[in-house]
């Protein structure tokens, strides 16, 4: 085998190395993260019960719990927390080759290829979603190939890529119903480069016909189990515009906190440096499209812009060569000798110096998220060590971890309701347990039910029934 050949297995390795090494505490599980798991159970049984708590989740996207229940037939419960995080692990290490590639094809050159594939790890966003049970490293791998098939497959000419580009699109819609703003990135990346004439060309008009075929099977079972085809689409977008709205401006002061302000100068620095050329068109619509794709929705999070760290990656690694340029500008009108055939050493050692602050902000961001969710999965695996039940009432918050620690078990909410409140008074439940500020249910009153363990100074309580 060349030696050429085998350097995409150096961000391949580097990445993987990096996540298996950073992989957090198990008392990290996630609400988002235990439902995936929960559904991909039910998925392991039963392909076509995307649900928990035998009620439908198709508002979810579906392809991350898929990819789990293959592997949930063939392991244990037990070891689900660390294959969802393995997926993960796997699919950012995978991105890392297609960022290599991509920059290959985009800069020509394999050293700088393996410096934008640097920049993509240690992007802050994809650094600590590599490691978390959560659709977005998926979702990034998908939409970087289909980005990188359609920008090879025009410039190669191969409409085998270009169809692949279509398929890859559509798994990233099934990823993470955001999605879809990849058909903005082609529309717009084929106009600026193409203007309309890529419309004689039927093999675009075949990948439209493959990225069809690619949703059918879910838009099926949204009008077999949900009530239309795209009934799912429509419940997601009801959920996320009824969550908490953030403004475009507090969006992107999360955004400075969670990525510093190093990565996004050097993305801009990077915009500064693109030529109006296929390459420079196809960044632009990407990061563009990709964001307006975002800052779209009402309820906005900084991780839902994971799946554009790739084109900040080369986009970065664009303005350290700006830098670079610069200085040596500013060094020739001194006098001082150009940089010649060291300039590649020196934006090298630059991009490494960089790296440095930004990966320190990726480690704090990873930490922050460590404490996302630690209370309650703590108090869940406690509660299932030494309780066991068949059904149990929990607070909102804890309503999927519940489901992950007891596999089976029929979990409903402590909600102010009256089929709530009857179920306490006649002791329909073994185990209760609940988060304060949690409704006034009469859980002592009722005589059914005994305090027997409070946690962080009595925020969270168990509750078990007497019988037991």
């Amino acid at each position: 085998m060349e030696r050429k050949s085998l350097i995409p297995l150096l961000p391949f390795a580097t990445a993987l190395v990096v996540g298996l090494l950073t992989m957090p505490p198990w008392s990290t599980l996630t609400y988002d993260g235990a439902l995936y798991i929960n559904i991909a159970r039910n998925l392991a049984r039963d392909v076509t019960s995307f649900t928990y708590q035998g009620a439908y989740m198709m508002y979810r996207p579906p392809l991350y719990p898929y990819t789990l229940s293959v592997f949930f037939r063939l392991a244990p419960p037990e070891t689900h927390f660390t294959i969802a995080r393995l997926v993960s692990i796997v699919s950012f290490a995978l991105t890392a080759v297609i960022v290599y590639l991509l920059a290959g094809e985009l800069l020509g050159d394999r050293t700088r290829a393996l410096i934008a594939s640097l920049f993509y790890i240690f992007n802050p966003l994809a650094f600590t979603m590599a490691t978390r049970e959560l659709v977005h490293s998926e979702f990034t791998l998908f939409y970087t190939l289909a980005v990188y098939l359609l920008y090879t497959g025009r410039k190669r000419g191969s409409p085998r890529r270009i169809y692949g580009a279509f398929l890859a699109a559509g798994l990233a819609i099934l990823a993470r119903y955001t999605g879809l703003s990849i058909l903005a990135v082609f529309l717009a990346y084929l106009w600026l480069v193409d203007d309309w004439d890529w419309v004689k060309k039927k093999e675009y008009w075949l990948g439209f016909g493959v990225l069809l075929l690619t949703l059918s099977p879910w838009l099926y079972m949204g009008h077999l189990y949900y009530g239309g085809a795209l009934r799912p689409f429509e419940i997601a977008t009801r959920a996320v515009t009824a969550d908490r709205p953030v403004s475009v401006s507090d969006y992107f002061k999360l955004l400075l906190e969670d990525i510093g302000r190093v990565l996004p100068a050097l993305t801009a620095l990077g915009f500064i440096k693109l030529n109006k050329d296929d390459e420079g068109w196809l960044l632009i619509s990407w990061l563009f499209m990709g964001l307006m794709g975002i800052l779209t929705v009402t309820h906005k999070e900084t991780r839902f812009l994971t799946f554009i760290s790739p084109a900040m990656a080369i986009m970065a690694l664009l303005g350290v060569e700006l830098i670079t340029e610069t200085l040596e500008l500013a060094a020739g009108r001194v006098g001082a000798a150009t940089f010649g055939n060291k300039r590649v050493f020196i934006v090298l050692g630059l991009s490494l110096l960089l790296i440095v602050p930004i990966g320190i902000r990726a480690f704090d961001l990873r930490d922050s998220w460590n404490l996302m969710g630690m209370q309650e999965t703590e108090v869940m695996r406690y509660t299932s060590e030494r309780y066991p039940a068949t059904k149990l009432l929990v607070s909102p918050r804890l309503y999927t971890v519940a489901g992950y620690y007891y596999p089976g078990a029929t979990v409903e909410m402590a909600l102010d309701r009256e089929p709530v409140r009857e179920g306490v008074s006649k002791g329909h439940y073994d185990v209760i347990v609940l988060r304060e500020p949690a409704p006034e249910l009469d859980i002592e009153e009722s005589g059914n039910y005994i305090l027997v363990k409070e946690f962080y100074g009595g925020r969270f309580k168990i509750y078990l029934r007497k019988e037991n």
